[in-house]
């Protein structure tokens, strides 16, 4: 008997993850997708899409905040590193209950920590993709996710 695909997150689920990080999605399909991972996806791709262009626009916000406080090219690279490590972005996920609204397969009991990295970075490229590339919206996502510049 071939194991069903995990179910997506619901409207009440996504509500409560808008409230969350503060931002409304347009398009709830894009914030679905930030949880569909490669493996249980009929798009073999997943949300590492997603989670490519959330990977990059976290780091020019981060460049930008930097920027912006006179930051050296050294202390901006060490808040990269530090902001944008797997570590961070898992630590973060775990703390406020995104694992709560990834789908889990049958025999699955927990979220890796790789893919709640993935799903972190998914969620930044779907806010991205929603606002139209907008950088402002996903700037304050990053700070409700609390893996923004941080002093």
């Amino acid at each position: 008997m071939a194991e069903s695909s995990p179910v997506l997150p619901s409207d009440e689920q996504l509500q409560v993850l808008e409230e969350k990080i503060g931002y409304r999605f347009k398009n709830r399909a894009l914030a679905r997708k930030a949880f569909q991972s490669a493996n249980s996806s009929r798009d073999s791709d997943g949300n590492k899409i997603l989670a490519m262009a959330g990977d990059e626009v976290h780091r020019l916000v981060i460049i930008s905040h930097g920027c912006n406080k006179s930051k050296t090219r050294e202390q901006i690279s060490d808040m990269i590193t530090k902001r944008a490590s797997n570590a961070c972005f898992d630590l973060r996920g775990y703390h406020l209950g995104i694992d709560q609204f990834v789908p889990k397969g049958l025999h699955q009991l927990f979220i890796a920590k790789r893919q709640m990295t993935t799903i972190m970075e998914a969620i930044i490229g779907a806010v991205y993709l929603d606002c139209n590339q907008a950088i402002p919206p996903c700037a304050g996502v990053m700070a409700a996710l609390d893996i923004s510049w941080s002093e």
